[in-house]
């Protein structure tokens, strides 16, 4: 079942190689073309089963693609589009995986009224690793994980159904939302849970050695590339703050709960019931 004639995935890192991996082991396109930073990258990805072949020029990689991904860092996705978009071919479908996407959307999307027709439409798999590189990919990153979805009232409805398809049949679970509510959520979800990790490592450093499983499940993704993530923070700045003043909250109030003692039986359970119920909702036990 082939879903696009030619995909084109410049960056062929952990999300890019997994989404070219997972494209390629379901047949979900004729031809998967990596574009990477430098040649010598290429062999890998094809040995990984990333790529049907490579190439180091981003321009020419687009060429006669139906779909181009743009799995770079968020701070490259605006210039990359500006630099392949005259050179796409009318009916394809540009798309992101960054973790930030009200910027994102609103300097790419002018694209749209420009020559040739192309449609762009964000997106961003809420999978991943601590890994980096092609050499951290995996087919299966994406299965039953949500992949956010970021129309506009200027995106056609075509490039949607097309993108949420793809998706499914990635095994991941299509969500749509604006750019500005994504940015908001994955500020709460995903943002606020790394600089927590990174706080929590930075706090216990020196009873690291007596670390057991609570402390290392909860740091773990404090492990991951400090330049990503430095970018994302920069790049969704409001809704981090906003996320970081609510976390405050809870904690002053789990503060004041263990003072007087009166209320903190209730505040945990109601945590603890809250888990339970996103477990049951994601499939996910959890952990004790």
């Amino acid at each position: 079942m082939n879903v696009f004639e030619r995909v084109t995935i410049i960056g062929v890192g952990l999300i890019g190689g997994s989404l070219g991996m997972a494209i390629r082991a379901r047949g979900l396109a004729r031809e998967v073309v990596g574009v990477t930073r430098t040649e010598s990258s290429i062999p890998l990805a094809l040995a990984r089963r990333a790529i049907d072949r490579g190439i180091t020029d981003p321009v020419a990689g687009v060429r006669g693609a139906d779909l181009v991904v743009l799995a770079v860092p968020p701070d490259q996705v605006v210039p990359l589009a500006r630099r392949v978009w005259p050179n796409l071919r009318a009916t394809a479908i540009v798309t992101d995986v960054a973790s930030v996407k009200g910027e994102i959307v609103r300097a790419v999307e002018p694209l749209m009224a420009s020559e040739g027709g192309a449609q762009f439409l964000g997106g961003h798999p809420m999978a991943g690793n601590e890994g980096q590189g092609i050499t951290a990919a995996e087919a299966d990153l994406f299965e039953q994980r949500a992949y956010l979805l970021t129309p506009t009232p200027r995106t056609p409805h075509a490039p949607v159904e097309r993108l949420a398809g793809l998706a499914r049949a990635l095994g991941a679970i299509p969500v749509t939302m604006s750019p500005e509510e994504h940015d908001d959520s994955v500020a709460m979800v995903s943002h606020l849970p790394y600089l927590v990790a990174a706080a929590l490592m930075s706090a216990g450093v020196r009873a690291v050695p007596s670390a057991g499983p609570s402390f290392l499940s909860a740091t773990r993704v404090a492990g991951s590339p400090v330049p990503l993530w430095a970018q994302i923070c920069r790049l969704n700045r409001e809704p981090i703050h906003n996320a970081l003043r609510a976390f405050r909250e809870e904690l002053a109030r789990l503060e004041a709960a263990i003072e007087d003692g009166d209320r903190l039986d209730s505040l945990l359970e109601a945590a603890r019931q809250a888990r339970l119920r996103l477990g049951a909702a994601s499939g996910d036990k959890g952990s004790k």
